[in-house]
């Protein structure tokens, strides 16, 4: 079953397929054909073949109705032989299927696997040699312009992941472009993002994100990071605290039980709620919590 840290990445090149140019050009160096959009378009790469073959994504580059670039995006976290055999096929299958152009794109969780995948994948055919083009974190690009963070937010949240232990400056990017992109994808990008970062720079991040220190357009950080400082004035600053950790978790999509609800809700010790407040961004369940 694939891993979180496998499915993220490749969600967030679906939900903006206009990333794709970008890492090409940005990472990798590639001259990309002029184009006037990038559409997602059928992972499944099966020809007339029997045996199936699916890619983890798919990206077209298009200019009007011309077809310029197909890019095959696979995510590897591990050595595995048996798929870049099939990494040939897939070029040569959607180039068949598309009448243009295909490249591989390989995203890599670090740079050993990135020199594992760089490997040149030799057919057989003379001159029939396929080297994979390889995305590390050190080839991420560096988004620290604002501006940049909010036109493609995706990448900013790519940036962040992957720099965001040593360059703040992502880190302050990421809240932009958590700000711009749609609301339905926001906590999804924090959550990833956070889990690619140490201890010092997540504090750092949920200071950038409370609302004490960011003057959000929108409602997500009280919603989502919930931090219910003003709630807490009004209704009693306990409970309006208990209230933001539910809210979190809710947020996040996990269902309350009236167990855990009682055991937060009936806190009156103000350092545990805000502990809790923190906590509840990243653990994998409501009981964990208390752990």
């Amino acid at each position: 079953m694939p891993s979180r840290a496998h499915e993220i990445p490749l969600r967030i090149i679906q939900n903006q397929p206009a990333m794709v140019p970008v890492l090409l050009r940005e990472s990798l160096g590639i001259d990309v054909p002029h184009h006037t959009e990038a559409v997602s378009t059928s992972s499944v790469l099966t020809n007339c073949d029997p045996k199936e073959l699916n890619s983890d994504g798919a990206t077209l580059l298009r200019d009007g109705a011309r077809h310029v670039l197909a890019v095959v995006v696979e995510r590897q976290h591990g050595r595995d032989s048996g798929k870049r055999a099939s990494w040939p096929a897939y070029l040569t299958t959607l180039n068949l299927r598309l009448k243009c152009p295909a490249v591989l794109v390989v995203l890599c969780p670090d740079e050993a696997m990135v020199r594992w995948c760089a490997t040149p994948i030799e057919v057989g055919h003379p001159g029939f040699v396929l080297t994979p083009l390889v995305i590390g974190p050190g080839a991420t690009p560096v988004v620290t312009d604002l501006e940049q963070a909010r036109a493609l937010p995706e990448l900013a949240v790519l940036s962040a992941y992957a720099h965001g232990n040593t360059q703040p400056g992502t880190l302050k990017a990421v809240v932009e472009a958590l700000e711009s992109t749609a609301p339905e994808h926001r906590a999804f990008y924090y959550d990833y993002v956070l889990a690619g970062l140490n201890e010092a720079a997540r504090k750092d991040l949920e200071g950038l994100m409370s609302v004490d220190t960011y003057e959000w357009q929108s409602d997500f950080a009280r919603k989502y990071v919930g931090l219910g400082r003003e709630e807490g004035r009004e209704e009693g600053r306990e409970e309006g605290v208990a209230q933001s950790v539910i809210t979190v978790l809710v947020a996040r999509g996990f269902t309350v039980s009236d167990e855990v609800r009682e055991r937060i809700e009936s806190c009156s010790d103000l350092a545990v709620l805000e502990n809790w407040v923190t906590k509840a961004v990243r653990v994998r369940s409501p009981e964990q919590l208390f752990d």
